[in-house]
């Protein structure tokens, strides 16, 4: 398993950044909110999930990436946004705990299974072999295992109703950190 901060410290591709952490409560609502502003990158970073499907830019100058780590659940969202505030993609990364640092940086303990949704409504279950070998490696247990797909097959579920509210409340968060 591997702790994920918010603030990308680790991420070489960074050369210039901006991050703000807020806390929420709201209706509907209540966690944790960040910006991670990408001023300056080394080279952007993109991403297919079909093989005959346009690869998707995902980090580059100007983007944006708004997370909201809702209290007591076992996943964090990353709404990705290009340089003219034009949502690309949602990651919901399922995760084992999630918190906040001594220094206010939000946190995630990864369970690699992560889903992702375009604005078209295509969803696609990424990194099932990461969690896999995660337990036959003997790194996460039979639990963590099962509680990563019922977690998974959960947010499914309620994207698939229409009631997985995260995603309809990323714009306003990401204008209310922008207007901050």
């Amino acid at each position: 398993m591997i702790r994920k901060y918010a603030d990308r410290t680790e991420w070489g591709r960074i050369v210039e950044k901006r991050f703000t952490v807020v806390p929420k409560k709201t209706i509907g609502f209540s966690g944790t909110v960040t910006l991670f502003e990408m001023v300056k990158v080394k080279a952007p970073l993109y991403k297919q999930y079909e093989h005959e499907q346009e690869k998707l830019c995902i980090a580059a100058d100007g983007y944006k990436w708004l997370q909201q780590f809702p209290e007591l659940a076992n996943y964090m969202v990353t709404s990705m946004y290009d340089d003219h505030d034009r949502l690309v993609q949602w990651v919901v990364s399922i995760c084992k705990s999630q918190g906040v640092s001594t220094n206010n940086v939000p946190w995630y303990d990864d369970l690699y299974l992560n889903i992702v949704i375009l604005p078209t409504g295509q969803l696609y279950v990424t990194h099932q072999d990461r969690l896999e070998d995660a337990v036959r490696r003997g790194e996460l247990a039979q639990e963590d295992y099962d509680m990563a797909w019922a977690t998974a097959n959960l947010v499914k579920d309620e994207f698939r109703k229409g009631s997985f509210d995260l995603l309809l409340m990323s714009d306003k968060h990401l204008q209310d950190l922008l207007e901050e």
